[in-house]
This record gives C-alpha cells, sequence and structure tokens, in this order.
C-alpha cells in the first residue's frame, strides 16, 4: 500500500506539470491597451531629443535623416494618444517644424508636418499649412498621385495657385454634427474637428466657363498646365518612367500618394480648395483597381498589385470620390470596387486568439504600416469586423506581445523602419486613431450592409436543399422513387486571385505559434511515468526474491523430521 500511495502522489504531480508550465493568458483588454499606449508615450518622450526632434540616430535602426518627418508623426502619435499640446514635449516638437517649413520639399515630410500642425491647433499655423499644401496641389500629377519631390513656391506662386482655385471651386459649406465624431476621449468638441472652411459664396452671375477662364488669368504659363487646372479632355492616365524624385511630372507612388492624400483632406480646414485635387486622387485609384480587388505600389490602369497596405490606401481615395462627388445611383455599400476591395482585405485579417502570448510578430502578418493603414480604413468605413473577425482585439494581441519592456516596437516589417516610427505606427492603432474625422462625417453609409455583403461574398452561405415540387418535368408523367430531380449547382462567387506579396497572410486555419513546443510536458510525464513504473516492479521483484530466499531454510530443516 506504500508503494502504490507514493505512485498515486507522483502520477498526480506529474499530471498538473503542463498546467504549471503554461504562463497564464493575458487577454488584450482595454486596461492592457492603455498601459501599452502609456508605455509607448513614455518612450516616445524619453528618446526626444534637446532640440524637440526625433530621430538622428535615436533608437534601434537608421533613419536617413528625416528629423520633421519622424519628429510629426511621432508629435502626431502623442496628441492622438491624449497628450495635451500645451505639453512641452509637443511644444518644441511643433516649434521646431515651423522652423523647417521653408526648406521642406519631401512628399513624406510635408504631408506630415501639415497633419501635426493641424492636430496641434494653433491658429498661427494656418499660413505654415497652405504653404505646404500649396506645394503638394502643384507636386500632382496627371494619374492623381504625387512622387517623393514636390516644388517649392514662392509666396507670390502661392497665392495665385489658392486664388485661382477658390474662384474655380468654391469651398463646400461645413457639415452638420452627426454621430460618428472624433473620440471624446481626446478633450475635443465637435468645431474642433469640423472643416473650418468659409462657407461658399452667392452664385456667380457668370457661367463656369467665365469664371475659369477669369481665374486662369491670373496664372503664369506653366501653372495653367498642371493637372490641377486641366480639363477633363486633356488629363492622360500615365505615369512618366524614371522621375519619382521629380517635383513636376513625377513617377508617382501609392505610398507618397497616401500621406498627401491625408495632408490635403486636413488642409481643407485651413481654407485650401482641395477639391480639384481630390477629384483627380478619386479618379486615380477608380482606374487601378486590379481584378482580384486590390492595389500595387505604382499606378497601372487596372492593373492590381495585391499590396495590403496600398489597397487600403484606395479605400480612403474611394471614400474621397464618393463624398466630393458622390453618385446618386451607387452607395458606398454597393459601390463593387469597395466590396470587392473589402472583401480581398477580411482575408489578410486572422482571429483573435484571446491571449497575447506567442503571437506572430507585425512582419509576419504584413507590417506596421499595414496595420495602421487598415486600422484607420476600418474606423473611417465604421466597421469593427472583417469577416466576422475582430481586426483591432486581433492586431492588439500582436501588438501587445511583441511591445519591448522599454515601450517601443522593434521589428516594423516595412522599408525605412524605425523605433520612433514603429512605435508611432503601434499607439495610433491601438488608439484606433481617425485623422479625418470630417471625411468620416460626410461619407453616408450603411455599416451593417456593407459587413453583411463582404461577410457573404467571403463565406457564402450552404445552399439549402430545393423543396420537392409535384413536376420536376413534364414527360414522362411519373418520376421513379430513386430517380433524383436535376438540380441546376448553385453558382459561387469567383475567389479573388492569390496575393502577390511573399508573405503569406495569417489564415483561421493557420496553426498560431503558441501550439508550437506545447507537446513536450507530456513527453516529460510519459518519461517519468516509465521511470517510476520501473523502480516500482524493481521494489516489487526485489521483496519477492526476499521472500522467496527466507522460505527455503525452513523447507531444508523441516525435511529430516519426516
Amino acid at each position: 500500500m506504500h508503494v502504490r500511495g507514493v505512485i498515486s502522489s507522483l502520477v498526480i504531480l506529474c499530471a498538473s506539470i503542463p498546467a504549471l508550465a503554461q504562463p497564464a493568458a493575458r487577454p488584450a483588454d482595454a486596461a492592457a491597451i492603455d498601459r501599452a499606449i502609456e508605455s509607448g508615450v513614455s518612450y516616445l518622450k524619453s528618446v526626444q531629443t534637446p532640440a524637440g526632434g526625433w530621430g538622428a540616430g535615436t533608437g534601434p535602426g537608421g533613419d536617413k535623416g528625416w528629423l520633421i518627418g519622424y519628429s510629426s508623426l511621432a508629435g502626431l502619435a502623442l496628441v492622438e494618444c491624449g497628450v495635451p499640446t500645451s505639453d512641452p514635449a509637443l511644444k518644441r516638437a511643433a516649434q521646431g517644424v515651423r522652423g523647417s517649413v521653408n526648406d521642406l520639399d519631401n512628399t513624406y515630410e510635408v504631408a506630415l508636418a501639415i497633419l501635426f500642425l493641424d492636430r496641434m491647433g494653433n491658429k498661427s499655423d494656418r499660413v505654415h499649412i497652405q504653404t505646404l499644401a500649396a506645394r503638394l496641389i502643384a507636386g500632382q500629377t496627371s494619374t492623381g498621385g504625387w512622387g517623393y519631390k514636390v516644388p517649392k513656391l514662392t509666396l507670390v506662386e502661392r497665392d495665385q495657385v489658392l486664388g485661382a482655385l477658390r474662384k474655380i471651386n468654391p469651398p463646400l459649406p461645413a457639415p452638420l454634427p452627426s454621430v460618428r465624431e472624433r473620440p471624446t476621449s481626446l478633450g475635443l468638441c465637435i468645431k474642433s474637428s469640423d472643416d473650418t472652411m468659409s462657407k461658399p459664396p452667392p452664385a456667380a452671375t457668370l457661367t463656369p466657363e467665365k469664371v475659369r477662364e477669369a481665374a486662369m488669368s491670373t496664372l503664369t504659363a506653366a501653372m495653367k498646365r498642371w493637372p490641377v487646372f486641366l480639363l477633363p479632355a486633356q488629363i492622360v492616365l500615365a505615369d512618366s518612367a524614371g522621375r519619382n524624385s521629380e517635383p513636376f511630372n513625377a513617377t508617382t507612388d501609392n505610398s507618397n500618394t497616401h500621406f498627401a492624400t491625408i495632408a490635403l483632406w486636413a488642409a481643407r480646414r485651413h481654407d485650401v480648395p482641395c477639391d480639384r485635387s481630390l477629384a483627380l486622387l478619386a479618379q486615380r485609384f477608380r482606374t487601378s483597381q486590379g481584378g482580384d480587388g486590390t492595389w500595387g505600389y505604382a499606378y497601372a490602369k487596372n492593373g492590381g498589385g495585391g499590396s495590403r497596405p496600398l489597397t487600403c490606401v484606395a479605400l480612403l481615395g474611394l471614400a474621397i470620390g464618393h463624398v466630393i462627388d458622390p453618385d446618386p445611383n451607387v452607395k458606398p455599400e454597393q459601390d463593387p470596387k469597395v466590396l470587392n476591395a473589402f472583401v480581398w482585405l477580411s482575408k489578410q485579417i486572422g482571429e483573435p486568439a484571446g491571449t497575447t502570448l506567442n503571437r506572430p510578430t507585425p512582419k509576419d502578418v504584413g507590417g506596421l504600416y499595414y496595420m495602421w493603414a487598415m486600422e484607420r480604413i476600418a474606423v473611417l468605413y465604421d466597421v469593427g469586423k472583417l469577416d466576422k473577425k475582430d481586426w483591432h482585439k486581433w492586431g492588439a494581441e500582436i501588438l501587445l506581445c511583441h511591445q519591448s519592456p522599454e515601450g517601443f516596437w522593434a521589428e516594423g516589417g516595412f522599408p525605412g523602419e524605425h523605433a520612433v516610427l514603429n512605435t508611432a505606427l503601434a499607439m495610433l492603432f491601438l488608439k484606433r486613431a481617425n485623422l479625418t474625422p470630417d471625411l468620416s462625417r460626410r461619407l453616408v453609409l450603411d455599416q451593417a450592409a456593407l459587413t453583411t455583403k463582404v461577410d457573404d461574398t467571403v463565406k457564402p452561405p450552404a445552399p439549402k436543399p430545393p423543396e420537392p415540387t409535384p413536376t420536376v418535368e413534364p414527360t414522362p408523367p411519373k418520376v421513379e422513387p430513386k430517380v433524383e430531380p436535376k438540380i441546376e449547382p448553385k453558382i459561387e462567387p469567383t475567389p479573388p486571385v492569390p496575393m502577390m506579396e511573399p508573405v503569406t497572410p495569417p489564415s483561421t486555419t493557420t496553426p498560431t505559434p503558441e501550439k508550437k513546443g506545447a507537446i513536450w510536458p507530456w513527453l516529460l510525464l510519459l518519461v517519468l511515468l516509465l521511470v517510476i513504473l520501473a523502480v516500482c516492479t524493481y521494489l516489487v521483484m526485489k521483496r519477492r526474491n526476499a521472500a522467496v530466499e527466507e522460505e527455503r531454510p525452513r523447507k531444508k530443516k523441516k525435511k529430516p523430521a519426516g
């Protein structure tokens, strides 16, 4: 009984080893997300330079001297995550950006500077934003996109461009408040995120042609050839080759175009007439979607490209098109281009696991740039789930799993990544930051209808068996009981072409990393049980042998007596 008791105790102890070896699950709940954001805020403040900037070698990785771009994105993330604009770190950063306005000609930095200064809410920055936005307008190509550089304009040229555009296309009135407001956690009122552009002037007595002619007369011959001033029939939908870094007539890409788009939408709040530029942008994306519902890096008519982040960028462009030039017959949730893009994107998102342990890296799921772009599109279209999957919880689990103890993210999974950029993008995702709040209010759509159509297309319902009918075929009059009527198969929607990216998107059927290595506790248990069994067998055999040895002398003594 003693040996059996020891064996039972050891078995119970070994059975508990797997449970003790596994760390407790940590969900990505609101409290955990808030802690991650606070840690990210602390990290960004800790690596800010005394001059108020970020970059210049701070943190892991290299930055190639993009001081204003880094500083603007980091500052934007801090504002969106609730740091007040009166904070000394933000005031120093804004001062550095303002001092560099005259020198900026890189599309990324010009756009990010506009976004950051817009969020700072200082009325004195209005002229800086107008100066930078005029450069973006001048640098737009006939395909509606941007390359790496934009031209610097004199103050006279800036006023000529903006003045002519105001005459050709008066600004729209400010929208009425709606339920789709900017998050109240930022402490902003309704008016602070509304358009602040002036109301359109009274109806002109001149015809549109005469108005345009009068506006164009104030421009130079070179300005009149800028795509923003051309008539639709004069637009050529083709990029020049090998001109990525040229300020005019550049070779465009959808990444530079992404940042320029958000910046121009923000510039509308500062009396910058952008509707003609945004109309060109919408045309760019309406003409370059591939048959699989995607877009790529470069502009290609009907080209596609299978890029996750840039398909999100295109959905931003389509939303702008539905706002500035809406088609009364086609609502956003009915637009085939919008639906096909969301159907494809929904397959690039994984299922939440309910824990932040052993999650794939941001690089494994497409990179932080993609996650940030996807977050903003989901917020813009008011989509809580894609293919019935909670995209924010899925992404939050990944980000919380891979945040460093110091608060930054070391691996971004995109070209030019840096700890400062990675951290800013991750914080914007976790916060569900909406950089186009007024666009959200203007975009009128049926969110439930959109997600239902996307879900039904991704996973169509199983066909129901047809109800029996008295007469399936006219002849013969009677049908044998064993002969089933011929039923036309239900036509399934054509699946999209597989994505062209080398990284395989996450799916619900792929084993998650936490399943790897989970077998070793059971192997340990098996080995331990075998050892215990061998020891017990040895002890039992030893006791039996001892008993046999004790019996042998007694038997020998009894024989003579008989």
